[in-house]
Formats: structure tokens, C-alpha cells, sequence
């Protein structure tokens, strides 16, 4: 009998579950093309960490008025914990845009203010935006998002 017999037959039966496992990709998911929300992303982070820091220089360069540089200093002093969560993880769930304003609602993928999303209101566009409000019944239970943006159903 051949010693070696098996190991052929085990390598080959890798060999075969390997390739198929490649072909079929059973655990990948279809790629999603990239939303025009996506370039408020980043944005929204830089505003957020600036709020966590406490940097009041930083977030009046992100700003176009003390409102939202108030809400964000005022939302790190109550819950710092809460706020650098969205800062690390700020996604966009959904925005509605007029002119060069855009409103956006925010989402993390954590129980962090789970179903309490942030909202922010920014001027500007190709990059170089600015917020002009922002709130969030996570961290002021009477600040709604305008009526215009609302969670997608």
C-alpha cells in the first residue's frame, strides 16, 4: 500500500475546496457605489473630534456662526464618551440638499444613541463645507432634526 496516497488525496481535496471557495466568494458582499452623501463624512468627523478636544478655534473654522461651536462644546462637556464615539464612527444615513446648504443625518454602527442620529446643516460645496447647525436628540432631547431630512423607511 502507498503511504502517500492520502496526503495526495487530502492536498487535492484542498486544492479543489480552495478554488471553488474562490470562485463562489460564499461571505463577500456586492460592492455599493459610493453616495454623494459619503464626501459629508469626513466633514462631520473633523467637527466632532474638534467638539471632543474642546477645540473652540477649530470647530469656529468649521462653523459660519457660534451656534454650532456651542452645541458642540456643550455636547463634549455632558457626554464625551457619546461624542467620541461619533467621532470615530459618523456615518451618513440620509441628507436632503437645496442650494449650497445640505441638511444630513449621521448614524453610527453602535448602540451609542442608537435610533437618535446627529444631524448637522452645512454650507458649501466640492469639499469646503461649513456647519451652520447641528443637534441631536442623543445629546439635547428637545433638539429634532429639521422636518425636511427624517430617517429613511
Amino acid at each position: 500500500m502507498n503511504n502517500k496516497a492520502p496526503i495526495y488525496t487530502t492536498l487535492a481535496g484542498a486544492a479543489v475546496l480552495l478554488f471553488f471557495l474562490l470562485l463562489v466568494q460564499p461571505y463577500s458582499a456586492p460592492s455599493v457605489p459610493p453616495s454623494p452623501w459619503d464626501a459629508y463624512t469626513r466633514p462631520a468627523q473633523r467637527f466632532l473630534s474638534a467638539a471632543l478636544r474642546k477645540d473652540s478655534l477649530e470647530l469656529t473654522r468649521q462653523s459660519v456662526s457660534s451656534e454650532p461651536v456651542a452645541w458642540g462644546l456643550a455636547a463634549a462637556s455632558r457626554y464625551p464618551d457619546s461624542l467620541a464615539v461619533w467621532a470615530r464612527k459618523a456615518r451618513v444615513w440620509s441628507g436632503i440638499r437645496h442650494g449650497d446648504t445640505a441638511e444630513v443625518l449621521f448614524y453610527t454602527d453602535t448602540k451609542v444613541c442608537d435610533e437618535r442620529p446627529i444631524w448637522l446643516r452645512f454650507l458649501g460645496d466640492s469639499g469646503q463645507f461649513k456647519v451652520v447647525e447641528a443637534g441631536s436628540t442623543c445629546f439635547d432631547p428637545e433638539r429634532r432634526p429639521p422636518p425636511r431630512i427624517r430617517r429613511p423607511t
